[in-house]
């Protein structure tokens, strides 16, 4: 492919900002824009033309209904169990924009290029979101959601304290990982206790410490750790992010 085409290089950028640009073509142009400040340029120029319209619309939260949706297609999904000495982990880097907004940004960025003079091709369908289901489940379910500041790193926790069990959907990016593991801590009233190393890139389960089926306000924290975690029991690094597990069911 000829990434040097003008026409082209403003394709790939407005798509990259509008997250439609997806998998191994993502991961292509960002190692291309970390040695060409002229792509990074091309890309500052979406980010600051389409960024507009996100504060333009008033965020939502969801409702209870939609994050009971999602952790049943994660408990359903492909997970695989979070082992106690994993292997390095392989940060790959993922950038969620807009997601609520794509639909009509995608309009916004074909008249925006169709006025510098570019004509792209035609792209995928996005897939629709199938609408929720509105049956709660028997045993209270408990979310959290924990973002590591000044990074795109972030985890979505789900908590079933009936099945004694939780998954974790990782999302984003973490540049100062290096040799380092990310490990997930229940903060209970005795201090810390350690549930598992996070993963940085898909989905995982594990069961939950017994002492926390019992327990009510649940608190949860994420620690950098040597690869592999905590050689003491306790955090020995810096807490990363902390947050409370709220019910949604």
């Amino acid at each position: 492919m000829k990434y040097q085409d003008a026409r082209l290089r403003r394709m790939l950028a407005a798509e990259y900002v509008l997250g439609t640009l997806r998998g191994p073509a993502r991961r292509r142009f960002e190692r291309l824009a970390r040695a060409d400040a002229a792509l990074r340029a091309e890309q500052y120029f979406w980010e600051t033309r389409l960024g507009r319209l996100a504060l333009a619309v008033k965020p939502v939260t969801p409702a209870p209904t939609v994050w009971l949706s999602l952790l049943r297609r994660i408990e359903s999904g492909n997970s695989v169990p979070l082992r106690a000495r994993p292997a390095e982990p392989k940060p790959v880097p993922m950038r969620r924009i807009w997601a609520g907004l794509a639909a009509a940004a995608a309009v916004v960025v074909v008249v925006m290029l169709g006025q510098r003079g570019i004509l792209p091709g035609a792209h995928e369908t996005a897939p629709v979101a199938q609408a929720p289901t509105a049956v709660a489940p028997a045993a209270p379910v408990y979310v959290a959601q924990l973002k590591v500041p000044d990074s795109t790193m972030q985890w979505t926790v789900s908590l079933s304290l009936a099945k004694g069990r939780m998954t974790v959907a990782a999302a984003g990016d973490y540049p100062q990982l290096g040799q380092h593991s990310m490990e997930l801590w229940w903060i209970s009233p005795q201090g810390p206790v350690a549930i598992g190393l996070l993963p940085v890139q898909g989905n995982g389960s594990m069961a939950l410490p017994k002492a926390m089926l019992a327990q009510g306000g649940i608190t949860l924290a994420v620690s950098l750790e040597p690869q592999g975690g905590s050689p003491t029991g306790k955090p020995t690094g810096p807490v990363l992010t902390s947050g409370p597990a709220v019910q949604a069911a």
